[in-house]
């Protein structure tokens, strides 16, 4: 999409969001003075203020960049793009600051050009143009703006650098922004590559199955062992792991093949189970005691935090019985089941154990009871008495679990 001054008739309806982070005493008088503007010419503005939490944790700047973009996210709809107006200066300071921490190549790509933004897309059209050259083009045009008095404060890193460092390297190396964007594009080329590599990797693991084979796994350098896990969560959406949390996914690769070992770090547990990796956001405790009726197959029953869904779908000779009326508990332990194929009834540990059901699902899966008899267990066995008759309706039970990579 090419948008110029010539066919104004072609550009999509344009709008303004404002953030107010209420960080500042002079914040309002900013959101008021984007209003006046937007009135001014005539655009639709929207203003969020919103409250920075996690301070403590992320630090000012990166706490309040997390709620900027929550907010966009929300505000933003589908089929809709977010222009920003980073530019070149923006990208030089994020790419130092990345250096400076110990960035990979992922970071070293510094700002995105474009990226998904929830159902949206965000667009930073200015990255090649300099800061000075935007400022000459709003004063020639006779804009007005405001700064930001923060600016001004080098406690920030990105203002110390702005204020202290960068003005040294331009004495130095004059053509400093020329020389670190090719190092932006060149590391940006060097991650398409890396990426491209992982992705071809995934594939060839991906057997259908949830989580990934670490025999796979195994048969990979370490080097794209570390590649196509950082892929695997990346695409999952899950929190990137650090290089130590990376290397502890790594080690539980060769645990024993009857271990269970769980790593994890905010927003994620990455777990073995057998010959399976698995990755998922970290589940919920295990809930207290619950008994919830439930009427199948109309409703879907909404079960505690970690525990899923239960569905019915209409099923002939298969399933539970319809003339019976069911409710769903948790595990309490000591529970046996008699599936209506076998010969003897059996603990359900052991059926569950049996199954090769992952332990963390074991403790959570819904047990159907009709009264005090247990009729179903989830969607894996109905119990000898509840099942239906050849020929006559069914409800056949489908457990929903939360996603799990």
């Amino acid at each position: 999409l090419t948008l110029t001054r010539a066919d104004p008739a072609a550009w999509p309806p344009l709008a303004v969001i404002h953030i107010n982070h209420q960080l500042n005493p002079r914040a309002q008088l900013w959101a008021s003075h984007v209003e006046a503007l937007c009135a001014a010419w005539s655009i639709p503005c929207t203003i969020k203020n919103v409250e920075v939490s996690d301070i403590a944790l992320y630090g000012v700047e990166a706490a309040a960049r997390l709620q900027r973009y929550d907010a966009f996210a929300e505000t933003v709809g589908a089929h809709e793009l977010l222009l920003q107006a980073h530019h070149r200066d923006d990208q030089i300071e994020t790419l130092l600051l990345r250096l400076l921490r110990g960035s990979g190549l992922a970071g070293l790509r510094s700002i995105p050009v474009s990226r998904p933004l929830g159902q949206a897309w965000l667009l930073r059209p200015w990255l090649d143009r300099s800061r000075a050259e935007i400022i000459d083009y709003a004063q020639a045009q006779g804009l007005q703006w405001i700064e930001d008095d923060s600016n001004a404060d080098a406690r920030y890193d990105r203002n110390f650098l702005r204020q202290r460092v960068l003005p040294l390297l331009a004495e130095r190396w004059p053509a400093y922004r020329d020389t670190l964007s090719r190092v932006v594009t060149q590391s940006g080329e060097a991650e398409a590559l890396v990426q491209e590599i992982a992705a071809m990797d995934w594939q060839a693991l991906d057997d259908g199955g949830e989580g990934l084979a670490i025999a796979g796994l195994q048969a990979l350098s370490p080097l794209r062992q570390r590649q196509v896990l950082r892929f695997w969560l990346r695409r999952q959406q899950l929190p990137t792991p650090s290089r130590a949390q990376l290397e502890s996914v790594v080690g539980i690769l060769a645990a024993a093949v009857d271990a269970e070992p769980c790593v994890g770090w905010p927003g994620v547990e990455v777990r073995r189970f057998h010959s399976r990796l698995y990755a998922m956001a970290p589940l919920p405790p295990i809930a207290t005691d619950f008994d919830l009726p439930w009427s199948p197959p109309l409703t879907t029953l909404h079960l505690p935090a970690g525990y899923g869904s239960l569905q019915a779908v209409a099923a002939v000779g298969a399933g539970l019985r319809t003339d019976r009326r069911y409710h769903v508990r948790n595990r309490r332990g000591g529970e046996r089941c008699h599936p209506a194929a076998r010969e003897h009834s059996q603990s359900l540990k052991k059926l569950l154990q049996e199954a090769g059901l992952a332990p963390w699902w074991r403790e959570r899966v819904p047990l159907i009871y009709c009264d005090d008899e247990l009729a179903a267990v989830g969607d894996l066995w109905i119990c000898r008495g509840f099942a239906a008759a050849p020929q006559t309706p069914g409800w056949q039970p489908r457990w929903q679990r939360p996603p799990v990579a």
